[in-house]
């Protein structure tokens, strides 16, 4: 838990992975993003720029429970059992008392509140304000893949290695910050998004010792005391040794973005089931190939019907054989209608999906990888 000078705060911890890795993490975060989100995707500038906007948000007077400041780390191993801990908020609230869970951190539960914050303007159109978001998001879900930011240890000051926090995170990365990359994937739709932001916690607090040993390492390797500025073969020790799993969470990190804010859109179409695109409307009888695919878990599937008819959506196995009808009602022409399918109940491999209204058929196929 956090008991140190406000001063030190401001010295060490002002900007969560550090600036250059956060305007990194959230325009490459963008890279990932689905053609159905163009409108949002092509501001990547505007989610670089304010990547870092919520650290200087931070007010550290502020008691409410999710005060600036308590919503960039969790110290996760500072409950006992950690791995196996309730995620429900209330649960942990009843369990520990708010004052506890509230002095640990509130970060899990601040990218939940962020991203339901997100679909809402979403769905209330209001673009301007859901990039805000947006790049708030980012930066709140970049902190939990620093593992540095999921440990009660969260500066080596129990270890022997106070100061790691900021030569980790702000110092190694703006020496080698020409040797960050990422590998553009698919973004995935999320169903249950605090388990999802548990899971990145979880494997970021796993990471702790190994930087930790990495700075004992840099400093023998160096020669470097401790004391004063590091040396440059301090930060080429600590690459060397942080580098690969360093890459790794920042890969992670714009995947997580990403995959939440293409969720935030998702779930916030599906509750008026209407997509307009440059302010047509839709008028074929089309059916999209699902995305993400292949897909893990849940896919979605977009369809148009150029009148008001029955529709029914059918889900086939390579054999022909039904296996499960997604849809099967009537509904209005001149939308694009979305249907999320999750498939965790069924094997991987290749399937097909049916759609069928009265006068039409068409067939598309999806691969179910687990």
């Amino acid at each position: 838990m956090r008991c140190i000078p406000i001063l030190f705060l401001f010295s060490n911890f002002a900007f969560g992975w550090g600036s250059t890795a956060h305007k990194f993490i959230n325009l490459k975060s963008t890279y990932h993003l689905p053609e159905s989100m163009a409108d949002l995707k092509k501001d990547s500038l505007f989610y670089r720029s304010y990547a870092s906007a919520p650290d200087y948000r931070k007010d550290y007077s502020d008691t409410s429970f999710f005060s600036e400041e308590k919503r960039h780390y969790i110290d996760i191993d500072a409950y006992p059992d950690f791995k196996n801990i309730p995620h429900s908020l209330d649960s942990m609230m009843t369990i520990y008392g708010r004052s506890y869970v509230w002095d640990v951190g509130t970060l899990p539960w601040a990218i939940v509140l962020t991203l339901d914050s997100i679909k809402d303007q979403i769905l209330r159109h209001d673009y301007a304000k859901a990039e805000s978001t947006m790049s708030d998001l980012g930066h709140y879900v970049a902190d939990a893949t620093q593992p540095l930011h999921c440990t009660k240890n969260y500066d080596g000051q129990l270890t022997g290695n106070g100061g790691i926090h900021s030569r980790y995170e702000s110092g190694m990365i703006t020496a080698f910050q020409s040797s960050l990359g990422i590998v553009i994937d698919s973004v995935r739709y999320i169903v249950s998004p605090l388990d999802y932001a548990f899971e990145i916690i979880y494997k970021s607090q796993s990471l702790v010792d190994s930087i930790l040993l990495a700075d004992t390492y840099a400093k023998n390797i160096s020669g470097w005391s401790g004391s004063g500025t590091p040396p440059p073969a301090y930060y080429t020790a600590l690459w060397e040794k942080t580098g690969s799993f360093t890459q790794e969470r920042i890969q992670t990190a714009t995947i997580a973005i990403a995959s939440l804010w293409y969720t935030a859109w998702i779930d916030a179409n599906s509750v008026t089931n209407v997509l307009y695109t440059n302010n047509s409307i839709p008028s074929d009888f089309t059916l999209n190939q699902n995305f993400p695919n292949p897909f893990n878990a849940s896919t979605t599937i977009s369809f148009t019907i150029p009148e008001n008819d029955h529709v029914s959506l059918k889900l086939y196995n390579l054999l022909g054989c039904e296996v499960s009808t997604l849809l099967n009602a009537g509904l209005n022409s001149g939308v694009v209608h979305r249907v999320i399918f999750e498939a965790q109940n069924l094997p991987s491999g290749l399937y097909y999906y049916r759609l069928e209204t009265t006068k039409n058929i068409l067939i598309k196929k999806m691969m179910l990888l687990k």
